[in-house]
């Protein structure tokens, strides 16, 4: 429970680098890196990044790159800001086996659990106080 507690926390201490800042009411923010928090090699990442790139793609076309980070640039995954329904992308990030989601709404950001269980969806805050440019 305690490791979960602090994967959780970790998660709610985060930037994110744009280079296009997202434009759609609400958005989220997904990656393929480091599935259930379990670190891979770059070269596996970025497989699974090209790949997850493909098949976003394919179901909504518009696609923006989106780099994460910690605050203190300990560690970087990079993923991408899509506009899709909050349900659906909690679907794509279980299938990527990742443990939460970045979701943007009226500029609110939240972090929602996918696959960590026994966590609430957290608000973060104002999602333009994350961005760093």
């Amino acid at each position: 429970m305690c490791e979960k507690i602090s994967l959780w926390c970790s998660y709610q201490s985060i930037i994110f680098k744009v280079e296009q800042h997202p434009v759609y009411p609400c958005f989220a923010i997904l990656t393929a890196f480091n599935p259930r928090s379990i670190v891979l090699s770059n070269k596996r990442n970025l497989v699974r990044h090209r790949l997850l790139e493909l098949s976003l793609r394919m179901q909504c076309g518009e696609i923006l790159p989106v780099s994460c980070c910690a605050p203190d640039g300990q560690w970087q995954e990079l993923g991408f800001a899509v506009p899709m329904p909050q349900e659906e992308a909690c679907r794509e990030a279980a299938r990527w086996e990742q443990n939460a989601i970045y979701w943007v709404e009226d500029n609110e950001l939240f972090l929602v659990p996918v696959l960590l269980e026994g966590v609430q969806a957290q608000r973060l805050g104002d999602w333009s106080s994350f961005l760093y440019t």
